[in-house]
């Protein structure tokens, strides 16, 4: 390979990296908007006295064949794959955990579910952070353990409430992860 070759060959392979980044991006605001919406609307139909409060988080699904979608386009385009989108590509495992606790949901009751949602994507988010060397995932994961903590303490309602944890874990960091991205400066 020539001096030239190479050269063009780390430049692809840096402008892949800053890439993954951006659509990295793209997760923690599509599923931080999603879960904010759907738990601050089961929240207001509850207070409604709405006879099936839960109905929001039928969205979750579709949000999953979404999320689906864009990364099947965004593989099929893809010419280089990096460390860090391989490390975080296991995120669907967090989905096989989410399910589980869902199930568990389902029959012991959601008062010790969703606390069980909240410290796992804290754990998920707290490790992209780190692997990103990005710190507001770090701390947005870290306040997910200590909302986690709360939530075991507090009535269902106020769980809901703290479901908003997105807002610290997924939604401030993917907005300041896709500003670091766009002035350029890769994680």
């Amino acid at each position: 390979m020539s001096g030239p070759e190479s050269l063009a060959l780390i430049q692809r392979m840096i402008q892949a990296a800053k890439k993954d980044l951006s659509d990295r991006s793209f997760d923690y605001l599509f599923w931080g908007w999603l879960v904010l919406a759907a738990a601050l609307s089961h929240y207001a139909l509850m207070l409604a006295d709405y006879e099936r409060p839960w109905l929001p988080w039928l969205l979750m699904p579709l949000g999953t064949v979404v999320v689906l979608i864009y990364h099947y386009r965004l593989k099929k385009n893809q010419t280089v794959r990096t460390p860090v989108g391989q490390f975080l590509g296991f995120w669907a495992g967090m989905g096989v955990l989410l399910v589980m606790v869902i199930g568990f949901g389902s029959v012991y009751g959601w008062q010790l579910a969703y606390p069980l949602l909240i410290g796992p994507y804290g754990l998920g988010t707290f490790v992209s952070g780190g692997a990103l060397r990005f710190q507001p995932l770090v701390y947005g994961g870290a306040a997910c353990w200590l909302l986690a903590t709360v939530a075991f303490l507090v009535p269902f309602q106020t769980q809901l409430l703290l479901l908003a944890a997105v807002l610290l874990s997924y939604i401030i960091p993917g907005h300041l992860l896709k500003a670091r991205f766009r002035r350029g400066r890769a994680v």
